[in-house]
């Protein structure tokens, strides 16, 4: 006898919560033997990993200012996956994001009013993210070069590249050698919420999946971005520019991620520095999918 496994067409509301639901019961499942394992008591271990998260205030605010950078990582990578296009490269994006800014930064920084400053930061920030993301998204569109490895690639460039200028040219010299560039001023820091870590790029996050759900479902462009996902050969049939919106996802996935680095360097650590990513491109890979890449 032979056995095949086959997806189904329809998935009933019900069906993804069961779903879900046993697959967190799994996590917990496999948690339980590793920390006995370990010689750890498991229900102990549970109790303190929860009470340190949701029930200290410290808790709490680290947990939204780790989720920020996510939202927008998931995003980007979300965003193109509406399309079947896989962007990887959500981590190379948050740094070309924080180069783009901090090299604004580094030269306007006092020149221009408090308000204006920041918002160029973001616009730099969305500039530098969206370029790098316009690379693979040509390479695919152009010349049919698979985005995953060249995205992916373009990580280790952009990694590079944050290393060569923090050793290099914009080490802040009163730094003892250290690899960062100097403080930015007050004008090019994100406000924050009380007395508090959590700062206003939670709010910005909150408002781009808005927009993004929005475009997506909303409009005409939404719409052709779906189609394109669901049946290439419709789209072109319908007169779609597939080449053109390939490009454009890419760009506004990459503009996303790039404001993961400005709410990072801009509202956490107010200079950049080196490993300013704590893998937060790749783990939004792992939020878009839990998420069925849904904003």
């Amino acid at each position: 006898v032979r056995f095949f496994l086959e997806k189904r067409v329809n998935t009933s509301s019900w069906g993804r919560v069961l779903v879900l639901s046993v697959a967190f019961l799994l996590v917990l499942f496999i948690s339980w033997f590793f920390f006995l394992a370990a010689g750890i008591e498991p229900i102990t271990a549970f109790q303190i990993v929860g009470e340190e998260i949701f029930l200290t205030k410290y808790g709490w605010q680290d947990l939204l200012v780790k989720m920020t950078p996510l939202m927008f990582t998931g995003l980007a990578v979300a965003l193109a996956a509406q399309m079947r296009q896989w962007n990887i490269g959500a981590e190379g994006q948050f740094h070309i994001g924080t180069v783009a800014m901090t090299w604004f930064a580094l030269h306007y920084d006092g020149k221009l009013p408090d308000g204006m400053l920041i918002v160029m930061l973001l616009i730099m920030a969305m500039i530098g993210g969206g370029l790098w993301g316009c690379i693979p998204g040509f390479l695919k569109a152009r010349f049919g070069v698979n985005e995953i490895i060249t995205s992916l690639l373009f990580n280790y460039i952009a990694a590079a590249w944050v290393d060569h200028l923090l050793f290099g040219a914009w080490r802040d010299p009163g730094t003892n050698n250290f690899p960062i560039t100097k403080e930015f001023s007050e004008a090019a820091q994100l406000p924050l919420y009380g007395n508090t870590s959590i700062h206003a790029g939670l709010i910005l996050a909150f408002i781009v999946v808005v927009i993004i759900a929005w475009v997506l479902w909303k409009t005409r462009l939404g719409f052709q971005i779906r189609l394109i996902g669901d049946n290439p050969d419709a789209a072109r049939y319908a007169g779609v520019k597939i080449r053109t919106l390939t490009i454009l996802v890419f760009a506004a996935s990459g503009a996303i991620a790039g404001l993961a680095g400005f709410s990072e360097v801009a509202g956490i650590h107010y200079r950049l520095q080196q490993n300013i990513s704590i893998g937060y491109g790749y783990t939004g890979i792992i939020v878009a999918w839990l998420a069925r890449n849904h904003p």
